[in-house]
């Protein structure tokens, strides 16, 4: 009995001292609380595995020392124990027990409740309804579970593990069948148009994902139109939107751009139905000799006239590409109406009667230069003949007139230039002569609008009574009337011709019964105050008969007429 407690003693003060005692297996079983679990009984005979003397803090260490994974779980923050916090805060024992027999599990873990998020390995999907066991094998340890889609399903690979084992850079939880949006520019072959609607055996058959040609004819051969006349390279001129959506630019890619009908122009217009001119010829009537309704006349080079709009949109600009510019008519007239012949060997006179020599109703009888007088609108319409340049400027009424009533035919044939040439006499009847200067006294405003100034233009002053009369009063005749009195008025001569036939020497032009006698005057009177008379007015008397009235008799102011005819009747 004492020997018990003395060998107790004993253990315990080397124990406190720190001494190795090899020598503990009774001592610790001794002290022991009860058998360790199923899982450590490997280890039930070393009890410093686990525990250290007088130290319990020091535990976790020991666990963590044994269990790397776990350590390096809480460390990293991942697994269960890294990313509950209750368990990296706390102490191991907090939910791990032991001594307590081989049968006693040493977590208290319900599967039901377990809450998978606290792991690396996320439920969803799928993955949901699937139960523990299909992914946790009896007797594994939990966290040996794969994690990786291979692990589990590398039977359901269809790919037969040609895409490696990352199932998840292709497919979901949900099902293998929805696939999440594969980035398949990453290959190097970016899926666009209508590649996006190709399912992935359509290229990829038989599972050949690896050195798939990505040569659009390696899949399309059977689809090219041109039966390999263009190459293989179709991405030169279509895109992946489809085969008629075509990017091929004509119009920088080739020296020939495409613009008017050309642009609407399918390819096989110009390059064959099969591709067989791949580089058809540029110039127009390569391609539009049938269309050439000149028949060759007007050369090759259609683009100097025509557009590519359409053959009757026509560019050429005569007025600035030739030295004679379309106006008027000209301008609405066909070209073959002037080019009759090939422009390259004939070119059309530009003088007028170059073309119009059948139209001069003239006949050569104006000259060559029809221009002068016609414009180009029409012959008959808009004649600016400038008569003024002429030996007959036209004013006045003559300025209105008709050419025809001047010019009795087309050849412009004058009348004459005189104005007895087109006007007939009538109303003065040949008193001024057979050609009388009607310019003298009229002007072409009218015939009414007279301006003869008799006054200055003759030696016969008209005044008096003689301002009132009309020309035929005294141009009675074609010959020029006499100046004196008597020619005119010896009708009215009362004196019958004694006094001679000046009668403006004592008669003045307004009446006859005025009378002024010239001085100095002798009168035969015995009166001495009518001696000489001095210019004075002496009233005559009527019915007191020829003669003096203060003394009848053979006395004249111009001398004895006693030897005239008749004198003294």
């Amino acid at each position: 009995m004492w020997a018990r407690i003395i060998l107790a003693a004993m253990a315990l003060i080397l124990a406190c001292l720190g001494a190795t005692v090899v020598a503990q297996t009774m001592l610790e079983k001794l002290v022991s609380p009860g058998p360790l679990s199923r899982a450590h009984a490997g280890i039930e005979a070393d009890c410093g595995a686990c525990h250290k003397a007088f130290s319990p803090a020091a535990e976790d260490g020991q666990c963590l020392t044994c269990h790397l994974p776990v350590a390096s779980d809480i460390r990293r923050r991942a697994g269960f124990h890294g990313k509950t916090g209750t368990v990296a805060r706390g102490a191991c024992r907090d939910c791990h027990t032991e001594h307590a027999g081989r049968a006693k599990a040493i977590a208290a873990f319900d599967p039901t409740r377990f809450d998978h998020r606290r792991t690396d390995f996320m439920i969803s999907g799928a993955h949901a309804r699937a139960s523990c066991r299909d992914c946790h094998r009896p007797g594994a340890k939990f966290r040996a579970a794969p994690s990786s889609c291979a692990a589990c399903h590398g039977r359901d690979d269809v790919h037969r593990g040609r895409l490696g084992k990352d199932c998840a850079a292709c497919h979901t939880d949900r099902g293998w069948k929805p696939i999440r949006a594969f980035d398949h520019d990453r290959t190097g072959f970016p899926l666009v148009g209508r590649h996006l609607a190709v399912t992935c055996m359509a290229c990829h058959a038989g599972q050949r994902w690896e050195a798939t040609p990505r040569m659009c004819v390696a899949c399309h051969l059977s689809d090219d139109v041109h039966k390999g006349s263009l190459g293989p390279n179709c991405e030169n001129c279509h895109v992946p939107r489809g085969w008629k959506a075509v990017t091929f630019d004509h119009d920088t890619d080739t020296r020939f751009p495409l613009v008017g009908r050309h642009a609407t122009t399918s390819c096989a217009g110009c390059h064959g139905a099969t591709g067989s001119r791949p580089r058809p010829p540029r110039d127009c009537a390569a391609c539009h000799q049938a269309d050439d309704v000149h028949k060759g006349r007007n050369g090759p080079a259609c683009a100097d006239c025509h557009t590519t709009a359409a053959w009757t949109t026509i560019i050429f600009d005569h007025d600035r590409q030739t030295r004679f510019a379309l106006r008027g008519a000209h301008a609405r007239t066909a070209c073959a109406t002037c080019h009759i012949r090939p422009v390259t060997r004939f070119k059309p006179p530009m003088d007028c009667v170059g073309c119009h020599a059948d139209d001069d109703p003239h006949q050569r009888r104006m000259g060559t230069r029809c221009a002068d007088c016609h414009g180009v609108d029409a012959w008959k319409r808009g004649v600016r003949f400038d008569h003024a340049i002429t030996r007959f400027p036209l004013f006045g009424r003559h300025a209105i007139a008709a050419c025809a009533l001047c010019h009795v035919d087309k050849r412009f044939t004058a009348r004459g230039v005189t104005c007895a040439d087109c006007h007939e006499d009538r109303w003065h009847a040949g008193r001024f002569g057979k050609s009388p200067l009607c310019s003298t006294c009229h002007v072409p405003v009218g015939w009414t609008m007279w301006r003869f100034d008799h006054d200055r233009q003759t030696r016969f002053p008209l005044h008096g009574r003689h301002a009132g009369l009309t020309c035929h009063s005294c141009h009675r005749r074609a010959a020029t009337p006499a100046m004196d009195c008597h020619a005119c008025h010896q009708a009215d001569d009362i004196h019958d011709g004694r006094f001679g036939r000046n009668c403006g020497s004592c008669h003045g032009d307004d009446q006859f019964g005025t009378v002024r006698l010239p001085a100095p005057a002798r009168h035969p009177s015995a009166d001495p105050a009518l001696s000489r008379c001095g210019g004075v007015s002496v009233p005559w008397r009527p019915g007191t008969g020829p003669g003096c009235a203060l003394q009848p008799g053979l006395w004249s102011p111009f001398g004895p007429v006693s030897s005239r005819p008749g004198a003294g009747r």
